[in-house]
């Protein structure tokens, strides 16, 4: 087939044979998008086998392709920048698009993103191990080249076809499990993107539904990191300030002036005819769904006339895929009508990176604290006690579920 001819001519050495390498390979890919197709293989013990990969091959010729439909997106948007009708400035969007597919055709980059993510998610910010919220794929050494990508296997479904697996597995999509989940998938991803913006500026910028994967064992994994930012210093640090300041408003005027020169600081732009509440409007838009009213009267929906979006007259590209991650977390509580306001859940992860209160830089002196592994031990009970509730029958597991279904509600009450 194309797809061992590719792997042949990328992965192996002179004086191996495809056995050498794969004891299996499915001719069948297990999905395909517009870059790749992946493939489910099992690695020799040659190369630590027998264990189950996943090899991402790039289709040939779709680099000049697909960049040159970016730029006839770009050409059609241009003239369209200044139109009222349109909520965001898409030339911005399809220009850090193209930006980030350039690196989307370089499979060594995605080996090299993957695990910085992991390394980011899997230690504590004093550099202690922890549980990483996710699963992420980790690449295998000497088996990635520009075209080709083997890394571990994910068995499960992508959360795009979630639904439609839990209802044939006769799971209802209204029961305490799959409530909780939908918190625990709340949870990970806002923890995640959290992290890796606030404490290295480093992140996943393609999170949709067919990158979140639901394993067969119940946790959650993120795949294709083909499309990462790296943000600056600078605004990583103005992205903090402007979290803080929203989970500690009181709404007072002096607390929107805050956060609105906050979101100028990070090169939004307004229109000149806008209200003076515009720009903290947009910022509490962007990463606090829990507010009930936005100042200046403005509403929540992106597509109302009245959405602050529509006051923006340009975005900064450096946070174009911020946003993006944001709009995702938030259309997800949305759908399990679930209040949720990222800055209040990002706002610990910013004080701890801006050193604001904990004294943190007195502590950075190589020593292991108690806290630290008390912090450490809690997470791993966390998880083993989850693990443990998954493999109890079904009606104590029901009950049990239900129970802490309950207990989440009235904590987002208080």
């Amino acid at each position: 087939s194309l797809a061992r001819a590719v792997v042949q001519k990328e992965l192996l050495n002179k004086d191996e044979t495809f056995e050498d390498v794969f004891v299996e390979f499915d001719d069948e890919p297990l999905g395909s998008a517009s870059v790749a197709q992946v493939h489910r293989a099992v690695l020799t013990e040659k190369y630590g086998g027998p264990k189950e990969v996943a090899i991402k091959i790039q289709r040939p010729s779709i680099e000049s392709k697909l960049m040159g439909d970016i730029g006839n997106l770009k050409a059609l948007a241009k003239p369209l920048r200044d139109a009222d009708a349109l909520p965001l400035d898409y030339y911005t969007v399809f220009v850090e698009l193209e930006k980030q597919l350039k690196d989307e055709f370089d499979f060594v980059a995605e080996a090299v993103a993957m695990d910085r993510v992991y390394q980011t998610i899997s230690r504590t910010p004093e550099g202690m191990p922890c549980e990483p919220p996710l699963v992420v794929p980790r690449p295998v050494p000497g088996l990635v080249s520009k075209r080709v990508l083997v890394m571990d296997y994910l068995p499960g479904v992508p959360l795009s076809r979630a639904r439609e697996e839990m209802i044939k597995k006769g799971i209802d999509p209204e029961s305490p499990e799959a409530k909780l989940f939908g918190r625990k998938l709340l949870r990970a991803l806002t923890d995640v993107f959290g992290r890796c913006i606030l404490e290295t500026g480093f992140f996943h910028a393609d999170p949709h539904a067919g990158n979140i994967f639901v394993m067969d064992d119940g946790e959650i994994g993120l795949i294709d990191y083909g499309q990462v930012k790296q943000i600056s210093g600078r605004n990583r640090e103005t992205l903090g300030k402007v979290m803080i300041a929203l989970s500690e408003s009181t709404g007072s005027p002096t607390d929107q002036k805050k956060i609105g020169d906050l979101a100028l600081e990070l090169g939004v732009e307004i229109n000149p005819d806008a209200k003076d509440e515009a720009a903290a409007a947009i910022a509490m838009w962007l990463f606090d769904g829990s507010v009930a009213e936005l100042p200046g009267g403005y509403d929540m929906g992106e597509l109302s006339p009245n959405s602050p979006v529509k006051e923006l007259a340009s975005f900064p590209q450096d946070l174009v895929l911020v946003g993006r991650s944001t709009i995702l977390i938030k259309g997800l509580s949305s759908r399990l009508n679930i209040p949720w306001s990222l800055a209040k859940e990002w706002a610990p992860i910013a004080k701890t990176v801006l050193d604001v209160g904990h004294g943190l830089g007195a502590e950075k002196d190589g020593r292991v604290r108690f806290r630290d592994v008390w912090t450490t031990m809690k997470q791993w009970g966390k998880g083993r006690a989850t693990r443990t509730v998954q493999k109890l029958p079904s009606p104590i597991r029901s009950r049990i579920l239900s129970f802490i279904v309950k207990v989440q509600e009235k904590k987002e009450d208080a």
